[in-house]
């Protein structure tokens, strides 16, 4: 039996309806130690966590470079 991959969320590039992704949404992608993230999931979101701690270190980045395409 062939193996089908779902095109939506497999594609390389271009659009991925179904995937999650919310458009202009810019994301990068960084790698910390699975102890703190297992920490930050005990007391709740590790991405929003994180999100606030730098917020509160540095302020000046609040919604800096945030634009709404509507």
């Amino acid at each position: 039996m062939p193996h089908k991959p779902k095109k939506e969320c497999c594609d390389h590039g271009g659009k991925r309806s179904g995937c999650g992704r919310k458009p202009g949404v810019k994301t990068q992608p960084i790698r910390l130690p699975a102890w703190l993230l297992e920490q930050l999931s005990e007391i709740g979101d590790p991405r929003q966590l994180i999100i606030d701690a730098c917020l509160v270190q540095h302020p000046s980045i609040c919604n800096k470079g945030f634009q709404r395409d509507d």
